[in-house]
């Protein structure tokens, strides 16, 4: 009778840990009340993600060395606004990109993330997925599912890992910086027998609440960070237009000097994920590397056969326009790098 008891109460929890796998059960809360809980490297094993996808030590307390003739003074740094439109949250920091850059990684070491790509010439690191722990609240899981969570030590919920991206620009002032952060994650869900990687749609409020973390870390006073991420605010609206030139490239239209376009363009690789090379900021350039098995690449329906870079190019027009071409630098201009073309710019486009 005791077997038969104990085999219903295991029959029973897995029938109910099937029912309760959620693609996303944390819970949803406020800015600045988001509980981030990313698991260490050293506590989980190492993600294996497939070719074609691509707690803080400091408690916001930084302080900079002032050194003076006869004695060292400690300064926290306090001037770090967040700006905001419609579309892009950023930091406008006042230290110069070089130390902005150091204290950005360390940012993503005290969570356990490990900077997988970064190119400091052009203002450009990348973290390696780190899984975030989607245990489900006992509150939430009812009083059954949550009794059975401890006696079979079982966790409710598909593992999610996310990865950040972050690109720091100069400005005017060489003692001023914008950072840019931006969040990509993935998550197991089940295909038969095998539970695979897919890309997950992005968590804004979660990446909202890292770049809080970084405002309060880099210096800024956390309830005075919180109402400048509420209240700051611009909704203007982009009409981004692709058009087709006579040489077979589309060519993509902002409203907008190359300044400011440079600006949005920047934005919008780094939503996508793709692989900037170099830049050239004086040349209103990109360079981007296209690895057709890996991440945005991967997921486009024509694509070239090699890995090869491209240029981005802006050109102010006189109507304060300014126009994105398409360069194919090894000059071969084939029908499969046209229709790439096309493809890469209308994805930039749906960005706004």
């Amino acid at each position: 009778m005791k077997i038969v008891s104990y085999l219903s109460v295991i029959l029973l929890s897995f029938f109910v840990v099937s029912c309760s796998k959620v693609a996303d059960p944390i819970k949803k809360v406020g800015i600045g009340n988001r509980v981030i809980s990313y698991q260490p490297a050293e506590n989980v094993d190492s993600l294996v993600i497939p070719p074609d996808l691509t707690k803080p030590s400091s408690q916001g307390v930084f302080a900079k060395e002032i050194k003076t003739n006869d004695s060292t003074i400690l300064s926290k740094v306090q001037n770090v606004e967040v700006m905001r439109d419609k579309y892009r949250r950023w930091l406008l920091v006042d230290l110069p990109p070089s130390e902005v850059w150091d204290l950005s990684k360390e940012f993503f070491r005290t969570y356990g993330f490990v900077i997988e790509n970064e190119n400091q010439k052009i203002g450009l690191f990348e973290t390696d997925y780190l899984e975030i722990e989607t245990k489900v609240p006992e509150k939430s899981l009812g009083a059954i599912r949550a009794a059975l969570s401890k006696a079979l030590k079982t966790r409710y919920g598909l593992p999610i890992a996310d990865k950040y991206r972050v690109r720091i620009e100069p400005t005017a002032s060489p003692k001023e910086s914008e950072v840019y952060l931006t969040l990509s994650s993935i998550g197991e869900v089940p295909s038969g027998a095998m539970r695979l990687w897919q890309p997950r749609d992005k968590d804004v409020e979660l990446e909202t609440e890292m770049l809080l973390k970084l405002m309060v870390f880099l210096g800024s006073e956390r309830n005075d960070a919180i109402n400048k991420i509420e209240t700051t605010s611009d909704d203007k609206s982009l009409e981004v237009s692709v058009v087709m030139a006579e040489s077979g490239y589309a060519t993509l239209l902002f409203p907008f000097d190359r300044q400011e376009s440079w600006r949005y363009l920047g934005w919008a690789l780094d939503e996508l994920g793709v692989d900037v090379e170099d830049r050239d900021a004086l040349d209103g350039s990109f360079f981007i590397k296209v690895e057709p098995e890996r991440g945005f690449f991967s997921a486009l329906i024509n694509t070239v056969a090699d890995v090869d870079t491209y240029q981005l190019i802006l050109k102010e027009r006189d109507n304060n326009q300014t126009e994105m071409l398409f360069v194919d630098l090894s000059e071969e201009n084939t029908t499969d790098t046209m229709e790439f073309s096309i493809e890469l710019l209308n994805r930039i486009a749906e960005k706004f």
